[in-house]
């Protein structure tokens, strides 16, 4: 009997095979005993994709303990701003993320509505994977995602997302 080689190519390997895959950061995100600060990966309500999170990176920059805690579709206080660190993972590809990631560096009270759904405690000097999930998480048009960061002493964060977009569910 011959044997035949087999290959197996992992999701989001594929995805990005097809210029689907898309990556990006907030830009840095600085707190304090008095200000929070956010990040979401947000899906337009007009999209007419959905956007399939493949996982999600915390950097604490700073040497204290900062506390994050997931979100899924919450209001963020504050005056939103776009983050332009974001990039198709084909780098060949000309393909534009539907996705957007939004973030408020320093802000003042809390989220409204919402689920929290997961708490880290994001420790210094470190960078740690959020939550791997391989597309499970799918946010669908007008939803979103999101890290909301507190620290008792002046800190410096950052959030990276990963997904990819597609109209099926699978």
């Amino acid at each position: 009997m011959e044997l035949k080689p087999r290959v197996d190519i992992i999701n989001p390997a594929f995805q990005s095979s097809k210029g689907r895959l898309f990556a990006g950061t907030s830009g840095v995100l600085e707190t304090s005993a008095n200000k929070n600060a956010w990040a979401q990966l947000v899906n337009p309500l007009e999209s007419n994709v959905n956007l399939y999170v493949s996982f999600f990176a915390l950097t604490n920059f700073s040497t204290k303990l900062v506390k994050a805690d997931f979100v899924v579709n919450a209001d963020p206080p504050g005056i939103p701003r776009r983050s332009s660190d974001v990039s198709v993972l084909k780098l060949a590809s000309n393909h534009k993320p539907v996705g957007e990631i939004l973030f408020n560096p320093s802000v003042s009270g809390s989220f409204s509505g919402g689920r929290v759904v997961g708490t880290r405690a994001l420790s210094p000097q470190k960078t740690e994977l959020g939550f791997r999930v391989d597309g499970r998480l799918i946010i669908e048009p007008g939803t979103n995602a999101m890290f909301f960061l507190c620290s008792r002493t002046s800190a410096e964060s950052q959030i990276e997302f990963e997904w990819y977009e597609s109209k099926a569910i699978f």
